[in-house]
């Protein structure tokens, strides 16, 4: 028993590359790729999505990845989901029903998603069980900080 120490530096790993896995593959960090995506082509270049995106690079996501596990099917990237609802909240946009419903037809949020579209329950449980109040409000905090910047 004195010896298990090395039995946590393997979750702490695990964890760790997990959070880093989200965390580069929505800021597009690490490896370039060719991306087709056409339907970015349509966005206009002062579309507040791109602000919202580059205002999140600088947001400590640790809160809301500790609540994320490796264990069982890999679900949508955590901090994609907190993206589309803060920026449905910013144009005003409080149901679920109505975001599933932009994120298969409108351009911004399908950018977002990278052309992923999650459904209600992916919602629901996202917001039931990994962005918890604390959760929420560090990283509404965090963001209105890095705006007023």
């Amino acid at each position: 028993m004195a010896n298990d120490n090395h039995l946590f530096s393997v979750t702490c790993y695990n964890v760790t590359m997990l959070n880093n896995k989200y965390y580069n593959e929505f800021f597009e960090l690490g490896q370039q790729k060719i991306n087709f995506s056409f339907f970015e082509l349509c966005l206009p270049d002062d579309d507040p999505v791109y602000t919202l995106k580059k205002v999140m690079e600088e947001l400590d996501f640790s809160g809301l990845l500790a609540n994320c596990s490796d264990k069982g099917r890999t679900g949508y990237n955590p901090i994609m989901m907190y993206a589309v609802v803060t920026y449905a909240n910013m144009r005003g946009i409080r149901a679920v029903d109505r975001i599933v419903e932009l994120c298969e037809r409108d351009l911004a949020f399908i950018w977002l998603t990278k052309g992923q579209k999650p459904k209600r329950d992916a919602f629901y449980e996202f917001k039931n069980k990994r962005l918890t109040a604390d959760v929420l409000d560090e990283l509404n905090y965090q963001f209105l900080r890095r705006l007023q910047k």
